[in-house]
């Protein structure tokens, strides 16, 4: 990847002298930081922009580590064959016209593929706008050059998008308007065969990049992904497009239906360590603040310096909705600070300056209420407040930030004002590395996501290394001898018990007389339930009787199940448990994340209520215990108003027992065991399904 990124010759397939052509801009943009050799290509021209134009790649005198193609996408395996003819092995394919477009474009692309792999190639793209370097200059793209005409911030975050956002303006909105500092910025299209972890794994090695953000439409090794951002060092923040596509799958189990509208995927990226985003300026600032604020207490004591008493009274609304804390300050601070205020005002938090505007000037007013928020014990954030414009810019605040980093404190600013004192004064403040925010309520997200995130000190290991624990040959006897897609509960739970997990007492009855004489053995109150083949959800169905307490209870509803059922299927009988609460665990088969392992609150309910988390299988007992640990009802397991806590231990084998089983087994793609039931503290399943791939 290194070549892509600092390459020590570049040729320029399908250069133009034409003003405004794609050729000709990616030309002029090379031209502006890239002072290493540049050829460009076009059989056309004698010279292109001062420099010799050659009529192939084959043609150029000396080594090439780097060419750009731009030409119609017909075209591109002919030119990708002239970079192998001449040992170019990295190209970037910025022509569109491939898989985007349909069949053919897609059999296109796979051409281009093929004739790289032969000769070793590594590709770029194609679809894409290329890569920019910010800090070195160097802009491999037909962007327009007024995008860094118009001023280019330095940063150090790295950007990955799968779109042309790279070109639609964005750069220049977060540079000229939101000051946020960009270092990389990487387009890579469709994807063809360079693809997100493998800029990803780059970045996150590279010394100049503290953060990286990415927006992803789709991502092709999602174990991968999750991989590296499991193991990462630099916080990484997503916004994940493309996300209503998830609930395409056809739901047959609870698992499947509450897998859908993206939640798989969240789950798995926050497990991961990933931070998510919802909007394009949203990533960006969170990863600013994420990579400039580093470590933070959790609830962030936070002292408001403002010019606006509403301002600051909305500032402290904001940081309790994020669960952050306003500061109590100290008396010696209120001492301080009482120099500061007209005798009739006195000191709290916020601290509105504006009463001491007239008595010290605003200048004045702002450096000793800083001095004094600064050395209080009792804060750990100092959220300032400015309007610029209207007064000479505050200059200081390079600083404000020594102050605040001597004394171990988080400052973070929001700043509204006149248009040109204002990018000023952001600009000022991004070199400051302080974030800098338009929106009261963007700058305490922000700190409430760098409250959040906990930088990883070793690698995690949320994807197990090696083959899953061995399955016990009952259970693959069970798979191999049951062809149907979708098992019924009692053949399900059978797979159950063989690997370990934990299942109600229960048995198939053929007739009232044989229920009964069970009974006796079992005990009442009995459950009843119809199976019938494909049939998942019997609750629905009314082939569910629950309750039962007699003989004559037992022969009644078995009657009346056999009548429903019109004598097809089979009845099993259960020994109902007492409930204290219900769980749901489960497996699926994820296009592109494979066998991930489900969790959360069970019950009728389960996909009313949402509450569940996934992790990828197979599962360690750490990250099992993680799963639990991430529900909303968590504090449901450790012992809600004298309930006995959830075995944990217990729990953590059936969900690494699942793990093992799917990741083991790839003719298993879904797996719902819905309720299980909690019992002092036990879990027990009382239903569950099996369904196997679909041979079609």
């Amino acid at each position: 990847m290194k070549t892509f990124f600092s390459p020590g010759s570049i040729a320029v397939i399908g250069a133009s002298p034409r003003e405004g052509s794609l050729g000709g801009q990616i030309i002029t943009n090379l031209k502006y930081g890239f002072t290493r050799p540049i050829y460009p290509v076009n059989p056309g021209y004698a010279e292109i922009a001062g420099l010799p134009c050659y009529p192939t790649v084959e043609a150029i005198p000396g080594p090439v580590d780097l060419a750009i193609i731009i030409v119609p996408a017909p075209a591109v395996p002919g030119a990708i064959e002239s970079c192998g003819r001449k040992g170019i092995l990295r190209v970037i394919i910025e022509s569109a016209g491939f898989a985007e477009t349909g069949q053919e474009g897609r059999a296109l692309q796979q051409r281009c593929l093929a004739v790289a792999r032969d000769r070793g190639i590594r590709l770029w793209g194609p679809n894409c706008m290329g890569l920019v370097d910010i800090p070195k200059r160097y802009f491999f793209t037909f962007m327009h050059p007024r995008i860094y005409e118009d001023g280019l911030v330095d940063g150090r975050i790295s950007m990955v998008v799968q779109s042309g956002m790279l070109s639609a303006g964005f750069l220049a909105d977060l540079m000229s308007e939101r000051a946020v500092g960009v270092g990389k910025a990487c387009s890579i299209g469709n994807k063809m065969d360079i693809d997100e972890c493998d800029v990803l794994e780059y970045l996150l090695e590279d010394d100049d990049t503290d953060a990286v953000a990415l927006y992803l439409e789709s991502i092709v090794r999602g174990r991968k992904f999750l991989e590296l951002a499991a193991s990462a060092r630099k916080p990484i923040v997503l916004l994940k497009g493309g996300k209503s596509r998830a609930g395409a799958k056809a739901a047959l189990s609870h698992t499947s239906s509450l897998a859908g509208d993206a939640r798989l995927q969240d789950s798995l990226f926050t497990l991961a360590g990933v931070t998510l985003a919802r909007d394009f300026q949203q990533m960006m600032e969170v990863a600013r603040a994420l990579a400039m604020i580093g470590k933070t207490p959790a609830h962030c004591r936070t002292a408001i310096v403002t010019f606006s008493g509403g301002a600051g009274i909305l500032s402290c609304d904001l940081l309790e909705q994020q669960g952050l804390r306003v500061a109590d300050l100290s008396d010696s601070t209120k001492k301080d600070l009482a120099s500061v205020f007209p005798d009739w005002l006195p000191a709290s938090n916020p601290v509105d300056m504006f009463p001491a505007f007239a008595l010290k000037g605003p200048t004045a007013a702002y450096d000793s209420a800083f001095r004094a928020v600064v050395k209080d014990p009792k804060v750990d954030v100092i959220f300032l407040h400015f309007f610029v414009g209207l007064y000479p810019n505050y200059d200081q605040l390079k600083t404000f930030k020594d102050a605040a980093d001597r004394e171990g404190k988080v400052l973070i600013l929001w700043v509204i004002g006149r248009r040109d004192a204002l990018k000023a004064f952001k600009r000022e403040a991004q070199d400051a590395a302080i974030p800098v925010h338009g929106e009261l309520y963007r700058a305490v997200e922000c700190l409430a996501y760098a409250s959040r995130y906990t930088p990883r000190k070793k690698a995690s290991r949320l994807i197990v290394a090696g083959r899953p624990r061995k399955i016990p040959p009952k259970a693959l006897s069970l798979l191999a001898g049951n062809p149907r897609r979708v098992w019924d509960e009692f053949t399900s739970k059978q797979l159950f018990k063989a690997v370990g997990i934990p299942v109600v007492e229960e048995r198939i009855v053929e007739s009232a007389a044989a229920a009964v004489s069970a009974a006796r053995k079992m005990g009442f109150p009995l459950v009843l339930k119809g199976l019938l083949e494909g049939a998942v959800h019997k609750t629905e169905a009314g082939l569910v009787m629950l309750g039962i307490s007699s003989p004559a209870a037992l022969k009644k509803s078995f009657a009346d199940l056999t009548r429903r059922m019109k004598g097809k299927g089979r009845i099993l009988m259960q020994r109902q448990m007492p409930v204290e609460y219900e769980l749901i665990a489960g497996v699926l088969r994820d296009e592109q994340f494979g066998p991930c392992v489900m969790f959360g609150l069970g019950g009728i309910f389960s996909e009313l209520q949402k509450d569940v988390v996934f992790a990828p299988a197979p599962l360690s007992v750490a990250t099992a215990k993680e799963m639990m640990g991430r529900i909303s009802a968590k504090k449901l397991l450790q012992g809600f108003r004298g309930l006995k806590p959830l075995d944990i231990k217990a729990m953590a084998d059936i969900l690494v027992a699942l793990g093992d089983l799917a990741a083991a087994c790839p003719e298993i793609d879904q797996i719902d065991i819905n309720p299980l039931v909690v019992h002092q503290g036990k879990p027990a399943a009382v239903d569950g399904t099996v369904i196997k791939k679909s041979k079609g």
